[in-house]
């Protein structure tokens, strides 16, 4: 199976009508319906139901998909990777954050990598740590930052650093910076969390089990955003990283104070098996300089 007939499925997945995905690929539909009858025939069933309305996929063809997406980013990296061995880096780079170091990372260091690099295009996903790791393990991205909490399955991973967990409460409750809680004041409020598996989640209820405590959780919320907009009507508490608080409590929508000996330790997750491209190389490097730079500015620590 060559390049071009991933790519010739892949539209037809997107598109689900052979002339629209004949369209978009600027190939004729019968030619586009013949690679489609091959490559049903090279895995010996149908792949997709035809119907009045187009085509949509059998179980088997969901299948084929979810297998290739990985696959196909490999094929077009190392195609890139070869035209660009003599000259600078182009292609793709797909990289993961989770919304908490968003602000600190993601804009600062996608603006100087894309002036650095402007023959590489970037793709950005934002989803909990848990769910990037899985991301980077079956190839749909080529890294993400995730934290030493989530267990390393499919990848290995470095420290970029780690920063301060804070009791994040309504300004009312006047929590202050210079004050620390002990995370057995966790049991007696009403929190706002995200729901299990969660890294942040087990965390919190991990500490509070040592102590033969259990959290109150009020509300489940697995949206940054959304979980900071009721902490700020009053409806709870959370618990953060400072990096995905810093903005709210330089604008005074929150109030927060450390977490005794509560840290988090960010980490670069990167395929385990495989090697990364040129451009992703390039994009990794640059993001652990970025993590050096938040050290040294005292932003973050030294990872233990």
């Amino acid at each position: 199976m060559d390049l071009s007939k991933i790519q010739y499925f892949f539209a037809v997945i997107e598109h689900r009508t052979l002339s629209s995905a004949a369209q978009a690929l600027r190939v004729s539909q019968p030619t586009l319906s013949r690679q489609m009858q091959a490559l049903e025939a090279d895995f010996g069933t149908p792949l997709f139901i035809r119907h009045g309305r187009g085509v949509a996929p059998t179980e088997a063809g969901k299948r084929l998909h979810e297998g290739l997406q990985g696959f196909e980013r490999r094929l077009r990296t190392l195609k890139d990777d070869v035209t660009a061995a003599s000259i600078e880096p182009s292609g793709e780079v797909a990289f993961g954050i989770p919304p908490s170091p968003r602000a600190l990372l993601a804009v600062p260091l996608i603006k100087n990598f894309c002036n650095a690099y402007p023959r590489v295009s970037v793709r950005v996903s934002e989803e909990t740590s848990g769910e990037l790791r899985d991301l980077v393990a079956n190839g749909v991205l080529d890294l993400a930052v995730t934290n030493l909490d989530e267990p390393m399955r499919g990848v290995s991973a470095q420290a970029l650093g780690c920063e301060q967990m804070l009791l994040v409460g309504p300004r009312h409750a006047k929590l202050s910076m210079r004050s620390e809680v002990s995370i057995d004041k966790l049991a007696n409020l009403p929190l706002i969390l995200t729901t299990r598996p969660n890294s942040l989640r087990l965390t919190v209820e991990a500490g509070l089990s040592r102590r033969g405590l259990r959290p109150n959780i009020r509300i489940e919320a697995n949206t940054l955003p959304l979980m900071t907009d009721l902490v700020s009507a009053g409806l709870g508490y959370t618990v953060l990283p400072s990096c995905g608080v810093a903005l709210l409590l330089k604008n005074k929508r929150v109030s927060a104070s450390p977490i005794t000996d509560f840290r988090i330790t960010w980490m670069l997750a990167r395929p385990k098996d495989r090697s990364l491209g040129l451009a992703a190389e390039r994009f990794c490097s640059m993001l652990s300089e970025m993590a050096r730079e938040k050290i040294n500015e005292k932003i973050w620590q030294q990872p233990i």
